[in-house]
């Protein structure tokens, strides 16, 4: 655990490797992705107790869409907390089943959860709604900006593969440019990344001046 310094006299050029502590990036991957789907569970309480005051037929689509995809958010938390689980119990962390976890959270949750509830916001700004989205949006930032943090030391995030150790500059640049299948879906998972990241800070904004109140329906009319 800690800090892994390496002397690296194989590769193109000797220079100095950073090695991240595998231990601490996964506990805080496992608080981290905990506190997040506790805050989809949280919103999903707060959505299901008002959902029939509801006056927008889209609002009432993407809260049964926040539901479903939340449902979804559960087999891929329990495929994340896996590969966390085997990192903290042999003190090694296999990437491909890493980088394949995060980017399936990235894909079935950190982008449809925030994006249904940015248009169900958005067409139903109520006031007992703002609390819990600004709170698990809040939360949900967090996480993201954790998993920019994971990917770099994953060598998953496409603007940092200059600074890999493993090679020269020259060389980290063109396999930069070098679209493969494999560059090709490193990039679109870190649009993916990046979208979430900017939908979520849209619904902090949004919900962080409250809404209006809620009108109840009147159901003997």
């Amino acid at each position: 655990m800690g800090r892994r310094i390496v002397w690296r006299s194989d590769g193109p050029a000797s220079g100095l490797e950073w090695a991240p502590p595998v231990m601490v990036v996964a506990v805080v991957t496992l608080f981290a992705s905990t506190l997040d789907l506790m805050a989809d569970f949280l919103v999903c309480s707060r959505i299901a107790e008002f959902l029939g005051n509801f006056h927008s037929r889209i609002a009432i689509i993407a809260a049964y869409g926040y539901f479903f995809f939340t449902g979804v958010s559960v087999f891929v938390y329990i495929f994340e907390m896996v590969d966390v689980c085997q990192t903290l119990k042999y003190e090694e962390e296999n990437v491909f089943y890493a980088r394949l976890a995060k980017s399936l959270v990235l894909a079935l949750e950190e982008v449809p959860l925030p994006a249904l509830l940015n248009v169900l916001f958005t067409n139903e700004p109520r006031l007992s709604l703002a609390g819990p989205v600004f709170f698990g949006s809040c939360i949900k930032l967090v996480a993201l900006s954790w998993g920019l943090v994971k990917f770099t030391k994953l060598r998953f995030f496409w603007p940092c593969l200059p600074l890999n150790p493993k090679h020269d500059y020259r060389e980290n640049v063109r396999r930069c440019f070098t679209l493969n299948l494999y560059r090709c879906t490193m990039i679109f998972v870190n649009i993916c990344h990046l979208l979430a990241i900017f939908i979520v800070t849209r619904n902090i904004i949004a919900s962080r001046n409250g809404g209006r109140p809620i009108v109840v329906k009147d159901e003997t009319a």
